[in-house]
């Protein structure tokens, strides 16, 4: 088996995990810790903000910082709807603006400011209302939110400076499409594995 086919079986692997199960707290840690960690261990989540950081990386982060606070902005909005209990259960959606980000990556479309910022915005949108622990209320929810909205803003920022400087030479950016489209693939494999279980009960 190739690098590439590791690396793809990888990233499925790491998406197959029970989605019912997926926004329940850590146990052991307080609510804080727990929503701070919270988009580490939902897979839909961290495939969509680290195919969102690339996506952003890819068209040039100096250029593009109205993306970057567009998804800041987004994911509070999304945090405060997920606080009323909106759009709770809309991993599907997540995962499939994951795999619509992978493919923008994949073509390298020349997208302008505006379309970008709102890609940003829609997918911060998604993970903030996709944050809430059903399981939590009051002060626990509250900052469990609020860790799960430090804890998307670390994902996306912390390596982003260092993924800039890595894409510049024409072999580095066609690696960064390569990692879109197994970000592109493991999305869609995922839905494809939750609509046929879905269709079977």
């Amino acid at each position: 088996m190739t690098n590439a086919g590791k690396a793809l079986g990888f990233w499925v692997l790491l998406a197959i995990p029970q989605l019912g199960l997926a926004h329940s707290p850590i146990e052991g840690i307080d609510s804080f810790y727990s929503g701070l960690l919270h988009p580490v261990f939902v897979p839909a989540q961290l495939l969509l903000v680290v195919a969102l950081r690339l996506f952003i990386v890819q068209r040039g982060l100096k250029d593009n910082q109205s993306a970057v606070l567009a998804f800041l902005v987004a994911v509070a909005a999304g945090l405060t709807a997920a606080w009323f209990s909106v759009g709770t259960n809309i991993e599907v959606l997540v995962l499939s603006a994951a795999a619509f980000i992978g493919i923008l990556i994949v073509a390298s479309f020349p997208l302008n400011r505006f379309l970008c910022a709102l890609i940003a915005a829609l997918a911060g949108l998604l993970l903030g209302m996709d944050s809430a622990q059903e399981t939590l209320s009051g002060k626990e929810r509250f900052f469990s939110l609020l860790g799960s909205g430090l804890g998307l803003y670390l994902l996306l920022f912390y390596p982003m400076a260092a993924a800039d400087i890595f894409n510049k030479r024409p072999w580095q950016k066609i690696g960064v499409r390569v990692i879109g489209s197994w970000f592109a693939a493991s999305s869609m494999l995922v839905l494809a594995l939750s609509y046929s279980s879905a269709s079977m009960k």
